[in-house]
């Protein structure tokens, strides 16, 4: 029983009603108080009697307690003494007061934080990974006070997690990795007559295999130009410290035609074998939308690209614009309302397609409206002459009232951008069911990927040209607004710099259809029309620029400048234009953003550079924004960056 004491509450209970009982009895009224007295008499007696036996008893086994845990203490004591698991109490300086015999053998100095400077002390983690003496050891604490001291200390034993983590190593290293090798462009290479195809498979199979057998691993071919490589995961380290050399051996293949050979190699690391795979073909899909000619590695939701450097040739072929346009008007045609939209801040790049889509809606018999954050100047003009024509006067509405009237059944159409924070209303991507992509950037690892239908070629110089191709196939006989026209001849404009940046063939057929239908040049000449204000504000960029010893120019506008991001914009393309310098960054802030604006004239891939900073693009164009950094920062982010590109791909 867990407290003696209270047998004496029934007992004390009995005697009351024993008294009473005496004192009213009739029997003993002439001897009421006699009778009385000495049952009461009595009942104390009892319960002094009953109290001191429980209180002897209570005694007894105190001291054979006290006794108990004497031994066990001293049993406790040794234990720990002598166990094989290190024990030490340590103070809140680092100061060791006790260990334990093994403890001793494995560190035998006074101060721990010599060995653990970056370990708190004054309040220790309850488990801590440590490695010590070529040991790996989960080190266990816990708080421990003396009365007489008041002083805090912790006690520790360490686990000895070595032959665990060593099995854990070996695991990971012998995990089978897949890899996927793409020719990416074998459909094109086999379009020319002279393409020596046996030649060119037979030298792609041999470069993979040798690759295989560096890396001690299998490879199968499933496909002409395709083929599976299964390797251990401490061979990718071999693979990504030569920068996955196969992309530039297979460029010295000779295919019997001007083109040449451009793989794409996507390697999924998972700790299953099946989600490689499944994470290796995503970073393939990634790769191909990139443009190919790189590698990706995709851990779990991160991406490590490779490669990349060159300009791929301009696409042929235009049965993917033939087959989207069908697609698109079938959506059209079987939906509500289709919601356009592009970036934050638009460009005539991004509003000239935007247009495009909204005529194509219009030839289907569906209601459109282009999506618009904040008008500004490089946007100012067009947007005049929208709200100049009656059908289109309507169509451009804020992101607050494209959330009031979207439906169910709306389409939204996303143009120049696949990034949704990009977006003018991010919101309307996370609620949209049906959503059609048209871009022409390398797509980024945070590409919307839910899309119902898209039109990405990283090959095509603006968004605006993709939507040129696809109102030609549309309809048979498509009747487009001069205004529409010259709008995307201007987005066109602007994103080749005046056709000088990344143009191909069919950028200039577009070009004709768009004159063909009546674009105004006129109108597209004061569009780029500069005021005297920013004029001044670019040429005083380019004057304070810095141009480092690789060629590359770095410039920032001034904290006072208006319209920071525009001219900084202006600033890159003029800084280009200078003879001797390869690539050129011009930075503005604007608010609490710093833009930065990258210009290359081809040798120096400035969308990886911009891609590192956050951002994205192509080879000869791209930017990127910094937040929370001032100028200074920002342009010594800039260079940190430009440095490490210029050091991985200079030649050894």
């Amino acid at each position: 029983m867990k407290k003696p004491q209270r047998m004496l509450i029934p007992i004390a209970i009995l005697l009351t009603l024993l008294i009473a009982l005496f004192y009213f009895a009739n029997r003993f009224a002439p001897y009421r108080y006699l009778v009385t007295g000495v049952a009461a008499g009595l009942a104390v007696l009892v319960t002094v009697i009953t109290w001191a036996v429980i209180a002897g008893h209570e005694k007894k086994q105190l001291a054979r307690m006290d006794e108990v845990f004497s031994e066990n203490a001293g049993t406790a004591a040794r234990v720990i003494r002598e166990v094989s698991v290190p024990c030490l109490l340590v103070d809140d300086g680092g100061r060791i007061t006790w260990r334990n015999e093994i403890m001793q053998k494995l560190y035998a100095e006074d101060d721990l934080s010599a060995i653990m400077p970056d370990y708190n002390f004054v309040q220790p983690q309850a488990a801590y990974a440590f490695e010590y003496a070529g040991g790996s050891y989960q080190i266990m604490s816990r708080p421990v006070r003396r009365k007489s001291t008041e002083r805090l200390l912790t006690f520790q034993y360490w686990l000895d997690r070595t032959e665990a983590a060593h099995y854990k190593r070996l695991y990971e290293e012998k995990m089978p990795y897949v890899a996927l090798v793409y020719v990416d462009n074998f459909d094109e290479l086999v379009a020319d007559q002279q393409f020596h195809r046996t030649t060119v498979l037979t030298e792609v199979e041999r470069l993979v295999a040798e690759t295989a057998a560096s890396l001690e691993g299998i490879y199968r071919r499933y496909e002409n130009g395709r083929f599976l490589l299964i390797f251990e995961a401490k061979r990718l380290e071999t693979l990504e410290t030569a920068r996955f050399a196969m992309l530039e051996q297979a460029h010295r293949i000779d295919t019997g035609t001007s083109g040449t050979v451009s793989l794409s190699v996507a390697v999924g690391v998972a700790d299953r074998i099946a989600q490689s795979d499944e994470s290796a073909r995503q970073a393939m899909e990634l790769a191909l939308g990139r443009g190919g000619d790189q590698a990706v590695v995709k851990r779990g939701v991160n991406y490590t690209f490779y490669g990349g450097k060159r300009q791929r040739e301009t696409m042929q072929s235009r049965v993917k614009a033939r087959l989207f346009a069908k697609a698109l008007r079938q959506l059209f045609e079987n939906a509500g309302d289709v919601i356009v939209m592009g970036h934050k801040n638009a460009d005539m790049d991004s509003l000239g397609a935007a247009l495009g889509v909204v005529a194509c809606a219009k030839m289907a018999g569906s209601r459109a409206f282009i999506v618009l954050d904040e008008p500004n100047e490089t946007i100012e003009l067009a947007l005049s002459v929208i709200r100049q024509n009656a059908a289109y006067a309507d169509c451009v509405i804020s992101p607050e009232h494209a959330e009031r009237i979207w439906r169910p059944s709306s389409v939204l159409v996303v143009v120049d951008t696949q990034r949704p924070g990009t977006t003018c209303a991010p919101r309307l991507v996370s609620e949209a069911a049906r959503i059609v992509l048209i871009d022409h950037h390398r797509r980024s690892a945070d590409y919307i990927d839910n899309s119902t239908l898209h039109f990405l070629e990283s090959r095509a110089s603006s968004a605006a040209e993709l939507v040129t191709e696809t109102l030609q196939y549309f309809d048979d006989n498509p009747r487009i607004p001069a205004f529409v026209c010259s709008a995307l001849l201007a987005g066109i404009t602007v994103d080749t710099k005046h056709f000088v940046f990344n143009v191909g063939s069919r950028t200039f057929e577009a070009a004709g259809y768009l004159r063909k239908n009546g674009a105004d040049i006129s109108m597209i000449k004061q569009m780029f029309q500069d005021d005297m204000d920013s004029y001044r504000a670019c040429s005083e960029v380019v004057r304070s620029a810095e141009v480092l010893d690789s060629g590359v120019a770095v410039a920032c506008c001034g904290e006072k400048v208006e319209n920071a991001k525009l001219i900084a914009a202006k600033a890159a393309d003029q800084l280009i234009d200078i003879r001797g310098i390869e690539a050129s960054f011009a930075l503005g802030r604007d608010g609490d953003v710093v833009s930065v604006s990258g210009r290359s004239l081809g040798r120096i891939n400035v969308q990886i550079i911009c891609e590192r900073l956050g951002g994205g693009g192509h080879l000869t164009m791209a930017g990127a924004q910094l937040h929370g950094v001032d100028m200074e920062e920002a342009r010594a982010m800039v260079k940190m960056r430009v440095e490490e590109y210029l050091q991985e791909v200079s030649p050894t």
